[in-house]
């Protein structure tokens, strides 16, 4: 008797750990779409509290990463935002939108070679690159691909 109680108390701790594991993530979620809904606003300082807040809550969150690093690029804090654009790629290597930002961080930077770097991994991992920022890309770099 004793032992099928500990195997039900087991059972209990276990499915509660669970549960608060889901109800982390879905709070990580409700602050990473408000962070996306206040980017969509121009409000970007209150976007990278939210993304920061899920991340938080969720530290393996590498879309949040991506989000938050594109709302520091928005407010030209390039190096802030490839140190979360790294996050995401470390978290997610096939992240392509990442290394599609980055390399957009890098352009700005006029890093020009990193920024090639990283649109040529992120087209080869299917990701399609606009064109304009190709162009812009080229005629900035002074390279044809």
């Amino acid at each position: 008797m004793i032992v099928i109680t500990i195997i039900f108390i087991l059972i209990l701790f276990s499915c509660a750990s669970t549960q608060q594991k889901q109800s982390e993530s879905e709070d990580a979620n409700l602050y990473y779409n408000r962070g996306h809904a206040y980017g969509e606003k121009g409000q970007y300082d209150q976007e990278i509290a939210d993304y920061t807040r899920a991340i938080e809550i969720d530290p393996k969150f590498a879309k949040a990463y991506n989000n938050r690093g594109v709302a520091y690029g928005k407010k030209a804090q390039y190096e802030r935002a490839i140190a979360d654009f790294n996050k995401a790629i470390e978290i997610d290597p096939k992240f392509a939108k990442a290394y599609n930002n980055r390399g957009v961080a890098y352009y700005f930077k006029k890093e020009y070679d990193k920024s090639w770097d990283d649109v040529k991994r992120a087209q080869h991992l299917g990701y399609q690159i606009p064109a304009k920022f190709l162009d812009d890309l080229r005629k900035a770099s002074g390279r044809q691909n």
